[in-house]
């Protein structure tokens, strides 16, 4: 009996035993499976890093390429949606002329808020620093963000070489709900830190853009009346002309030139000249359209070149110029003058030439002619 009772006892343990290795065996193959879901999970943020970075090495390069703002914005659109494709965003610019923050750039299916906006109405831009809510329906948010919703946002301000160029802002579900869930998805502050270095390439880029535009402005625009200067003129219609010639289109140019300029300034003084320039300017920009080049051509000579525009069409566009400057109003400061007029000459490719001297020559030659016969008049170039 002995034995026997020997014999239960060391089955009893070695039962306790093997269930007591099944247990170990089963933590083992718990904390197994949480080590193998970390590394996927380590694994899974490494590739997500990865991926950020390049998209933003890429967004670098091609806004580095860019040659106008718009241009940039395309880009900056294109790589928003990529790293933010679970939230919703905008790009908002600040044009401190205006005093308004304008989108240029909004992805995701949350569209509400303001377009145009108050840079008051942002916390971000009050504070200059990241502004971020982690439930709207409940914290105190911009006045651009819209109605209070059940979202979480932030509003990253973009300042690049000392001056505020607008925010960025990113907005999506409850950000705190999302990082409980075991996938493997950006927390809130990496969220944040993505934000942040996202706003930092943008803003690095928009200055440098801002900054060559300025420079390009400079050397192509006529620093008083804003429309472009003779030598920008002149290549562009060299490149227009070639342009009408191998798509067999016709090219339309007036010459135009205020009447009595002189007698102008000696009344009223250089001053006054210049503002009436200024102003004449201003006008013509209202007339052009946007393929259309505007310059002063040198003193109080204006050339504007209209592509893919015939005779009749631009017989009609100077005539329509003539008409109207007699409605500029130069102001209650020069009373004794009777309005502004304009004599006109007209030419077009390829009836009045067939290049770029031949063009000028005729157009010029039609202006002055305009001018003989007595002014405030268009001409046509002899052929047309």
């Amino acid at each position: 009996m002995r034995d026997e009772d020997k014999s239960k006892e060391e089955l009893i343990q070695d039962l306790f035993e093997a269930r007591a290795q099944v247990l170990e065996l089963r933590i083992l193959e718990n904390e197994h499976k949480k080590a193998q879901n970390v590394l996927q999970n380590a694994k899974t943020e490494l590739e997500l890093h990865a991926r950020e970075i390049a998209l933003l090495s890429e967004m670098g390069e091609l806004l580095q390429t860019c040659l106008t703002l718009d241009e940039s914005y395309t880009v900056i659109d294109h790589t928003l949606q990529q790293l933010f494709n679970e939230e919703s965003g905008a790009l908002c610019v600040l044009d401190h002329e205006q005093n308004l923050v304008d989108t240029m750039v909004a992805w995701g299916e949350d569209s509400t808020g303001e377009k145009v906006f108050a840079p008051e109405d942002c916390w971000a831009l009050r504070r200059g620093q990241l502004y971020s809510v982690g439930d709207a329906s409940n914290g105190i948010i911009c006045k651009h963000v819209g109605p209070p919703t059940a979202i979480s946002y932030i509003c990253v301000p973009m300042i690049a070489q000392g001056e505020t160029l607008g925010i960025l802002h990113i907005r999506s579900n409850p950000w705190g709900a999302s990082d409980l869930s075991d996938q493997p998805i950006r927390t809130a502050e990496s969220k944040w830190q993505l934000a942040l270095t996202v706003s930092e390439h943008i803003s690095l880029a928009l200055a440098n853009l801002k900054l060559r535009e300025s420079l390009r402005s400079q050397a192509i625009r006529d620093p008083l009346t804003g429309l472009f200067n003779r030598r920008y003129m002149e290549e562009s219609l060299e490149r227009e002309l070639r342009r009408a010639q191998r798509k067999g289109v016709p090219l339309g140019i007036i010459m135009m030139d205020i009447d009595h300029f002189k007698r102008f300034n000696d009344n009223f003084g250089h001053a006054a000249g210049d503002y009436l320039l200024r102003e004449l300017g201003i006008f013509l920009k209202t007339l052009v359209r946007g393929e259309d080049i505007a310059s002063r051509y040198g003193g109080e000579e204006f050339i504007v070149v209209f592509p893919e525009t015939s005779l009749e069409e631009t017989m009609q566009r100077a005539e329509h110029i003539r008409r109207d400057v007699k409605t500029l109003k130069l102001g209650e400061q020069f009373p004794k003058t009777e309005g502004v007029t304009l004599s006109l000459g007209v030419a077009v490719f390829p009836q009045h030439g067939s290049n770029y001297e031949q063009l000028l020559k005729s157009v010029d030659t039609a202006l002055y002619q305009a001018k003989n016969d007595g002014r405030d008049r268009v001409a046509v170039a002899k052929g047309g």
